[in-house]
């Protein structure tokens, strides 16, 4: 994942994300008292925030210590990369990813090594933005992306995270899908996106707003 662009733009993005309702997610996971829960990619630690009152400890990963630097107390903090996590085998019982698997570098990989520090037993939560189902229409969405955030690599596609997890013994348990509005303005604020890029954007998009796919999802061994 890039985190120069998360560097620059730490501030903005963990104010947008203090204000997340995370009820959702957080009862997706199916958090227990027991739970050591890993955060991969977790920016400003809000998630993790949310989760510590119900697990045992929650951890917050990523690539920027500028995103880190605000994670709320009782928050355990970790400075790494989503493709190689620097834990044991088998060391969660819960390991999310939110709105992170279409930055990482290897899709794959980084779906490998969460299900490598996922305990027996344990379950993997997931949140992104699905890729059209269209290709062309796709791979069109993903340059917007690139255009907008130079970390961004490509959205998953419909049940590819599935697929990838099936491969290391994880079963789909329970997903869900709605549409998210956007306002392109604020979307483009919120990346610091340079003026040339912003004005191909809105060429590309043709409208002051657009709508995403978003997708949810928890799995277990």
């Amino acid at each position: 994942m890039s985190a120069s662009r998360f560097d620059r733009t730490a501030d903005r993005y963990a104010e947008a994300a203090a204000r997340r309702d995370w009820t959702r997610f957080v009862e997706l996971c199916r958090p227990r008292p027991d739970d050591r829960a890993l955060d991969v990619a977790a920016g400003p630690g809000f998630l993790s925030a949310a989760l510590a009152p119900l697990v045992a400890e929650a951890v917050a990963l990523d690539a920027s210590e500028a995103l880190l630097a605000h994670a709320p107390q009782g928050v355990t903090r970790v400075v790494g990369t989503a493709e190689h996590l620097p834990f044991d085998d088998g060391a969660f019982t819960l390991v999310t990813i939110v709105n992170s698997l279409h930055h990482v570098a290897d899709m794959p990989g980084t779906l490998a090594e969460m299900a490598r520090v996922l305990a027996p037993a344990g379950r993997i939560a997931v949140q992104d933005y699905l890729a059209d189902d269209d290709p062309a229409a796709a791979e069109r969405w993903d340059a917007v992306e690139r255009l907008r955030d130079d970390g961004h690599r490509r959205l998953p596609r419909r049940g590819e995270v599935a697929e990838l997890l099936a491969g290391h013994g994880l079963r789909l348990e329970e997903e869900r899908e709605w549409a998210s509005s956007w306002q392109l303005g604020p979307w483009l604020d919120m990346a610091d996106t340079p003026p040339a890029a912003r004005e191909r954007i809105h060429d590309m998009v043709g409208a002051d707003g657009f709508q995403s796919t978003a997708w949810m999802a928890r799995f277990g061994r």
